[in-house]
């Protein structure tokens, strides 16, 4: 039960970096002479596996700034993210399944 308590914790502390982080990036983009963004939709294939994982996977996502999960593949291993800026879909998917989805899976399989 505490090491639960502690990956809650842990969750919740990463979203809070995470959203300040993206809150930056955005607000930096929005203040610059001239927009710099590469806007676009990509696929995520993710390896959480209940209704709740993958629920909060996206919420984190969406409540993310500068992302937005658009939809979910009915088998649920798909995610449809939308983001603000994409350098490279491989390095953004590896930061979600890195941080997100780690921390989502500490959570639910302690």
């Amino acid at each position: 039960m505490a090491f639960q308590i502690w990956a809650i914790f842990k969750l919740l502390v990463l979203f809070l970096k995470e959203l300040v982080v993206s809150t930056i990036a955005v607000v930096r983009q929005i203040i610059r002479p001239r927009l710099l963004v590469r806007p676009g939709i990509f696929a995520y294939q993710t390896e959480l596996e209940t209704d709740w994982e993958v629920t909060l996977l996206a919420c984190l996502i969406t409540l993310t700034p500068g992302t937005l999960t658009l939809e979910v593949s009915n088998d649920q291993r798909t995610l449809y993210i939308h983001a603000m800026d994409i350098q490279d879909v491989e390095q953004l998917s590896k930061q979600i399944k890195g941080t997100f989805e780690r921390a989502i899976m500490e959570v639910t399989r302690s």
